[in-house]
């Protein structure tokens, strides 16, 4: 495994449309996030206990971006990648305001909302 862990993300209740500064502060609940800074307008920035996350608005015409228009990338220690993405999917996941896909080097390991061998 190269280490690339993204997580797709969506507000769990469908008809809500959360901004990035709302899922931001969020996300800083849930995953314990601090040093919170902007990237750019359409990037956050944030540090977790183990991790380093990049929070960006990133819509698709097709799935699984066209539900889950967040996108979180996280960067940890080499090696850690697939126990501290595993961990965060769950962290968002219980926490049950999140839509939440995890994909592990662009394989989808796991999903809240439908079977990753639907992909």
């Amino acid at each position: 495994m190269n280490g690339d862990v993204v997580l797709l993300l969506a507000a769990a209740e469908p008809d809500a449309s959360p901004s990035l500064d709302r899922i931001t502060a969020e996300l800083a609940r849930v995953l314990g996030l601090n040093h919170l800074r902007v990237g750019d307008p359409e990037c956050v920035i944030g540090d977790g206990e183990d991790f380093r996350v990049w929070l960006s608005f990133d819509p698709d015409d097709e799935e699984p971006g066209l539900s889950h228009p967040f996108r979180l990338d996280v960067a940890t220690e080499k090696g850690a990648e697939v126990q501290v993405g595993r961990r965060l999917f769950q962290e968002l996941a219980d926490a049950g305001r999140f839509r939440v896909v995890l994909f592990l080097d662009w394989d989808c390991d796991r999903s809240t909302h439908f079977s990753c061998q639907d992909w």
